[in-house]
């Protein structure tokens, strides 16, 4: 069993708060040394056990708030990453796992060990010899200028695959195909398929998604204009074109792994992405 656990949570709502304070107690009375990310810590006055996210080397992360809490501690935490679980309090919550009434439930569930693991892979990029942080859900170009459109070639390997004039291009993982991608009408890759997803958003020359093997190498090359930014995961940002006016992306070596209960992709899928809530939780 597990005995070091990271607890991250948004901490611009007194339920997330509360609900941190009493997993510490929780783990703690299991015996589990406790480490907060520094914020969280000082809002509930525990500062002794707090630990920046690029040092918090734990067995297991909780997190409390949404599909954003988990990609910002996903995208800092160091490698290898420990399992998530992953408690919601956002909008939409498709990569949580139990609402804030359950998470107690829930962590003596794991205690148990009556659970699974989820693993997701994720998507490294590359500017010359610089990494970006790996995405999880996906890698983002878009032009630093409001109504600006982007021309990009797409290079797989050697070969030009298509020159794309956009608003943006996203390259997408299997899990971040049912995000922003999605939104931008790309497909959703089954989670058994071994790929990733280019989407171009709003394209002005005929551009659907193409679906990659997670073998390849994808290139962005920036045409015009002469800077973009690159964005991941929402969160990371940085600009592009200066010094290299292309982006690689393939599939990470490392992953990013979850606690679950029960339930599957397409239960997960069709309850908090597809239609209503209405069927919630219950069905997992």
């Amino acid at each position: 069993m597990p005995k070091t656990v990271g607890i991250v949570a948004r901490t611009d709502r007194k339920e997330a708060l509360d609900l941190a304070s009493q997993l510490v107690e929780r783990f703690k009375l299991e015996g589990f040394g406790v480490l907060l990310e520094t914020t969280l810590a000082d809002r509930i006055g525990q500062g002794d056990i707090s630990s920046p996210l690029e040092n918090m080397r734990t067995d297991l992360v909780v997190t409390i708030g949404g599909d954003g809490t988990i990609l910002r501690t996903c995208l800092r935490i160091p490698k290898p990453e420990p399992p998530i679980l992953a408690i919601d309090m956002g909008v939409r919550g498709f990569l949580t796992e139990v609402p804030p009434e359950r998470a107690l439930e829930a962590v003596e569930k794991y205690l148990e060990g009556s659970h699974s693991i989820e693993h997701y892979s994720k998507i490294a990029s590359f500017m010359g010899k610089f990494r970006l942080p790996d995405a999880l859900n996906e890698v983002f170009i878009t032009s630093r200028y409001l109504a600006k459109l982007l021309h990009v070639r797409i290079w797989k390997g050697k070969f030009a695959v298509a020159d794309c004039r956009a608003d943006g291009v996203i390259v997408a993982s299997r899990v971040g195909s049912t995000a922003y991608s999605f939104s931008a009408d790309g497909p959703i890759l089954d989670p058994e398929l071994d790929a990733f997803v280019l989407t171009p958003v709003c394209p002005v020359t005929f551009l659907r998604p193409i679906v990659f093997p997670s073998s390849s190498e994808v290139t962005l090359e920036l045409l015009k204009p002469r800077t973009a930014t690159v964005v991941i995961d929402g969160d990371f940002q940085l600009e592009i074109g200066k010094k290299e006016s292309s982006i690689l992306v393939r599939k990470s070596e490392y992953e990013s792994s979850f606690i679950r209960f029960g339930g599957d992709f397409y239960q997960r899928l069709k309850a908090r992405l597809l239609f209503s809530r209405e069927e919630g939780y219950e069905n997992e």
